[in-house]
């Protein structure tokens, strides 16, 4: 049986997260794996496109991915959210490792998330600096009232030029079971 490949193309303008710059071209495709939920298993192009400003590359997601991780954003948020179980995924379940790695990156990334979107969230009309100085976390707000919480927030900073930090920049290591 031949392999089906899925091609994403955003409608929205992208912008270089170096210089913010909106003049991206078109550079090449890669392969990206996406796994779903159930025992689903496919490949998908990205795009990456070129920066004329200051020559960065970067990879245009769709909001279901998440940067360096192949399972898409509503199984990784189930799994954080604990709705979704290894009897949820039937063959396709992450792996304990896995599923470790995603708490602990969410953990180290809880109070730049919640910079990022108080950040943001002053500059809009409505808000005022009362915002930034809160105890309030937005994270966990989202979390609370929205289903797709991560796509969101990941929509949000990397759209924006920001960044997450990767579950092993701190050292981390998942002990195996």
């Amino acid at each position: 049986m031949r392999n089906q490949i899925f091609f994403v193309k955003s409608k929205d303008v992208s912008y270089c997260g170096r210089c913010g710059s909106t003049d991206l071209y078109y550079r090449d495709t890669c392969q990206r794996i996406w796994l779903r939920e159930g025992d689903e298993h496919r490949m998908i192009g990205i795009r990456r496109l070129k920066c004329r400003n200051c020559g960065a590359y970067h990879r245009e997601l769709p909001d279901f991915l998440a940067p360096y991780k192949h399972y898409e954003t509503e199984v990784i948020s189930g799994v954080l959210d604990e709705v979704v179980s290894a009897d949820d995924m039937e063959d396709n379940c992450p792996c304990d490792s896995t599923v470790a790695s995603w708490h602990h990156w969410l953990m180290i990334n809880e109070l730049r998330i919640d910079g990022y979107l108080k950040s943001e969230g002053s500059r809009l009309p409505g808000f005022t600096e009362e915002l930034l100085k809160t105890g309030v976390s937005l994270l966990k707000y989202l979390r609370s009232s929205c289903q797709n919480w991560l796509e969101i927030i990941l929509r949000f900073i990397y759209n924006s030029g920001g960044f997450l930090v990767s579950a092993w920049a701190d050292g981390y290591a998942p002990t195996s079971v």
